[in-house]
Order: C-alpha cells, then sequence, then structure tokens
C-alpha cells in the first residue's frame, strides 16, 4: 500500500471514529449527566458503577484509539491538511485526556460512593470547560480538515 492510500485509510478511519467521540460525547454530558439528578439516592451508587462501566465500553475506548489514530496523522496525514490542525487537535485531546484525569475521574469516583447534587454539578462544569469545549472544537478543525479534502477533489473533477 502507498502512503498516499495509507494517509487515506488513516485519515477516514480517524474522521469516523472522531466524530463517534464527539457525538458520544455530547450524548453523554447533555443527557447521561443531566438524568443522574432523577436517580434516587438508594438507586445512585449502583447505578453510576454501572454506568461507568458501559461508558469504558461504549465511548472510552474510541477516545484512545482515536488519540493513537491522531498520533498516526501526525506522520500519515493527507498533504492537504497543514501541520498546525493536527498538532492543534492533539494539544485539544491532551487538554481534554488530562482534565479527565485530573478532575473527572476523582470526582466519579466520589460519586460512586453516593449521590451528591454538588458533585453532579461540578462535574458538568468541568466537563463543559475542559472536555466538551474541547471535543466541540477538535469536531470544528476535523470538519475543516475534511472540507479541504472535499473541496481538493471536487476541484480536480
Amino acid at each position: 500500500m502507498k502512503n498516499n492510500n495509507l494517509s487515506t485509510l488513516i485519515f477516514t478511519i480517524y474522521l469516523i471514529c472522531s466524530f463517534y467521540v464527539f457525538g458520544g460525547s455530547m450524548v453523554n454530558a447533555l443527557v447521561g449527566y443531566n438524568t443522574w439528578y432523577y436517580v434516587g439516592a438508594e438507586e445512585f451508587g449502583a447505578f453510576h458503577k454501572v454506568d461507568a462501566a458501559l461508558i469504558i465500553r461504549v465511548f472510552v475506548i474510541f477516545f484512545f484509539f482515536n488519540l493513537l489514530l491522531h498520533l498516526l496523522i501526525l506522520k500519515y496525514r493527507p498533504g492537504l491538511i497543514p501541520t498546525w490542525m493536527v498538532v492543534t487537535v492533539l494539544a485539544l485531546y491532551l487538554i481534554n485526556f488530562i482534565s479527565t484525569i485530573a478532575i473527572q475521574i476523582p470526582i466519579q469516583n466520589k460519586l460512586n460512593e453516593g449521590f451528591s447534587k454538588e458533585l453532579i454539578d461540578e462535574l458538568i462544569k468541568t466537563d463543559f470547560i475542559y472536555r466538551r469545549t474541547t471535543i466541540t472544537l477538535i469536531a470544528i478543525i476535523n470538519s475543516i480538515m475534511l472540507f479541504k479534502v472535499i473541496k481538493k477533489v471536487n476541484n480536480t473533477n
């Protein structure tokens, strides 16, 4: 497989995975977290543990896979994509990842012990600042990258 074909394949899989991660992130932030207020205090600990296990299977694995693909794009990016876009997206991923480790996971661990409106409020607030904002900027930059590629293809036909 030529580098051009490899670049196209990696970029395509990356975009599919990236938009999946964006959608999953938005649904989790805008729907998932907000429903937690309505789970009874007695059931919340068990609910939260199940919710966390499911999120790992349907979201976290794809987030890390997407990060790996993005690292590959550093080397195998389509020539139309400026390096600054790839590096900016990587920096945004790192902000997202670091905030997850440093802020979100400790809050989530406390929520495993039981319901706390204050902790859920803090989770939603910090998710918006450090994760939802970064993942939205990533989606915008990815869309611009895709636009550049499609525009080039349309101009050559």
